[in-house]
């Protein structure tokens, strides 16, 4: 018998996304999933939309605190055995569940899986970004940085049972502190014949958070006994404070500027980078996009990974 596969599908205001996702749910090989909508009130349709793409979906339309606990007000209903979230505007490939669910099954004591993902633009079209994933390693994930792709993951019910639901304290990191909460003792296991898409673009909440999504990522890591922010995003922080600087500025707020200044010399290397990427962000997108096929390698996402057991994008 196979087991059921829950998938949440947190959202507000996403009718321009939401249908591609449910129909990357439709169209999975893998034939017992639960999908439930949590909906925070929307009022773009999105619910509507939602209802008549999957009708026998559970579609919930409320006011909710957030993503976060649209998820977990989701995974409390759940019903599977298998449970992950899904964004609105990220999606499945058909085999994504079935791969998943074979990952969990084949591997002794194997409690939670992550794969890869493809990266498109808002308008689902192949975008090239560098997200590198590798194999488990807990030392790494809190140090260096989060290399997993939150839509390629799923876990069996009991490891949520036994550790709790994603923090709802969180607003922008509640998946990278969850995984490294349960993978504490319970490690992760990478499996890349699990594929995703996932949407990049500009607005989405990770590349808009700027600071208070970097020092919201600094006391999670310290939480879990790290020293500072992890290494591959220091870059960002540099970056995001040139542009607080920037702002300030504008702004005749001059008496930030020291502060804003401390945080951009705090992590010195990494300031040629951080102009660079500043200057990417500058250009259109499409123009960003052009860049980034020139700079971003074919197989950039994998490390650690052999070359000759890398799965082709």
């Amino acid at each position: 018998m196979t087991p059921l596969v829950t998938v949440v599908i947190p959202t507000y205001n996403s009718a321009k996304f939401i249908r591609d996702a449910l129909e990357s749910i439709l169209s999975q090989t893998y034939p017992n999933i639960e999908i439930i909508v949590m909906d925070g009130a929307s009022k773009d349709g999105t619910a509507d939309i939602a209802r008549a793409v999957a009708p026998n979906a559970i579609v919930i339309s409320e006011p909710d605190r957030g993503q976060t606990h649209a998820i977990n007000k989701g995974w409390a209903m759940a019903k599977g055995d298998i449970v992950t979230w899904l964004c609105a505007d990220d999606g499945y490939y058909p085999e994504t569940v079935a791969d998943a669910v074979v990952a969990l099954e084949s591997n002794s004591g194997t409690r939670w899986v992550y794969g890869l993902a493809d990266h498109l633009d808002e308008n689902g079209i192949p975008s090239p970004m560098r997200h590198p994933v590798m194999p488990w390693n807990y030392s790494k994930l809190r140090d260096w940085g989060n290399y997993i792709i939150q839509p390629s993951t799923f876990l069996r019910k009991d490891v949520v049972d036994q550790k709790g639901m994603p923090d709802e304290s969180l607003h922008y990191v509640m998946d990278y502190e969850y995984w490294l909460r349960i993978g504490n003792d319970i490690p992760g296991y990478f499996a890349p014949e699990i594929r995703v898409w996932v949407k990049n673009y500009r607005e989405t909440k990770s590349r808009s958070g700027r600071t208070r999504r970097l020092i919201e990522i600094r006391e999670m890591i310290r939480s879990h006994g790290g020293a500072d922010i992890p290494s591959q995003m220091r870059w960002e922080w540099t970056a995001a404070y040139i542009s607080e600087f920037v702002r300030h500025i504008r702004a005749w707020e001059f008496w930030h500027l020291g502060a804003d200044a401390r945080e951009i010399i705090h992590y010195p290397l990494t300031l040629p980078r951080a102009l660079f990427k500043m200057m990417i962000g500058l250009v259109p997108p499409s123009t960003e996009t052009r860049l980034r096929r020139l700079f971003v390698r074919r197989h950039d996402y994998l490390v650690g990974i052999p070359e000759h057991d890398r799965a082709a994008p």
